[in-house]
């Protein structure tokens, strides 16, 4: 590791529709803000990859099982008939659908970009569009990278939401449109291939079998990767300023790795017209495999 790795010194850069964070010369994460996404896989930025201190790659980008996963990425699969997740719909009595419905999200400006030797920091604003252009969300989104340590280094995602379209919108899940353990949307992890059958954990102890809708204050997901055999963990937290705090968790270690904040797992959000939802969020990005104990002071730490 460079010299500047060890010193915890954060750089950025921005080059042709993206910005990279580099921790020396390592290039920590890259955050694509306007990717080539096919519009029915509902075009949104999104981070990937992200690396562990270590150099490891902890997402994945367009599996051929889901096209639409790509790294970690904030969105939704159900709003008011709008599928902004990607791929078919799940249509209640119908199953997965697919659909003239797959709306985008889209940069529009940036209103900050700062960067300093412990944390760089993104601000823009983005239209969250439907499939015929229709502004329905403005969302004003925060990443913050920092806090790194020796080993771990944190990222806090931050999206207000406004209801810009002058009526009522519902976010919903798949749970919420009646297909069981479905409930994902909000902020979405995809893990490496090789991370699948990985160790799930939670705040109160429960494995990936019993985590799946269950409410906690955060959850760690610990897989291993091809080549080096190293382990990494993931440590998701939520925030207790977030409304329904803690958060409820779609999670899946097969058969292919997923996390999400999952706001609307068991009942959908309603937006009035001009209304506001702020979420946030951190993940702690750590090499190898911490017990129990540090999981539960690295989130007391992230969200302070």
């Amino acid at each position: 590791m460079s010299r500047a790795a060890v010193d915890g010194t954060l750089e950025l850069a921005e080059d042709d529709g993206r910005v990279r964070v580099h921790l020396g010369d390592l290039v920590l994460a890259e955050y694509v803000v306007a990717p080539p996404t096919p519009a029915g896989d509902s075009p949104k930025p999104y981070l990937h990859p992200l690396r562990t201190t270590a150099g490891e790659t902890v997402t994945a980008v367009r599996p051929h099982d889901h096209t639409w996963h790509n790294g970690l990425q904030f969105t939704m699969a159900h709003l008011s008939g709008e599928n902004f997740w990607g791929g078919r719909t799940y249509v209640r009595g119908r199953g997965y659908t697919p659909l003239d419905n797959n709306g985008s999200v889209g940069h529009v400006r940036w209103e900050s970009i700062e960067s300093s030797a412990d944390h760089c920091e993104l601000r823009h604003e983005l239209a969250w569009r439907t499939a015929a252009g229709r502004r329905w969300l403005t969302e004003n989104r925060t990443l913050r990278f920092g806090d790194v340590s020796a080993g771990s280094w944190t990222l806090t995602w931050t999206s207000r939401l406004r209801n810009t379209s002058n009526r009522e919108l519902r976010w919903g899940s798949p749970v919420t449109e009646g297909r069981d353990t479905a409930g994902y949307g909000g902020l979405f992890w995809r893990g490496p291939r090789s991370f699948t059958g990985g160790t799930v954990r939670t705040s109160d102890g429960r494995p990936a079998g019993d985590a799946m809708g269950h409410r906690a204050p955060w959850l760690a997901f610990t897989g291993r990767h091809d080549e080096s055999l190293r382990t990494s963990t993931l440590l998701f937290a939520d925030s207790p300023a977030n409304p329904g705090f803690p958060t409820a968790w779609y999670v899946r270690a097969e058969p292919f790795p997923v996390v999400s904040f999952a706001a609307t797992y068991h009942r959908p959000w309603v937006f009035e017209p001009g209304e506001e939802l702020t979420l946030t969020h951190h993940v702690v990005v750590l090499d190898g495999d911490p017990d129990p104990a540090r999981l539960a002071e690295l989130a007391a730490r992230a969200a302070e």
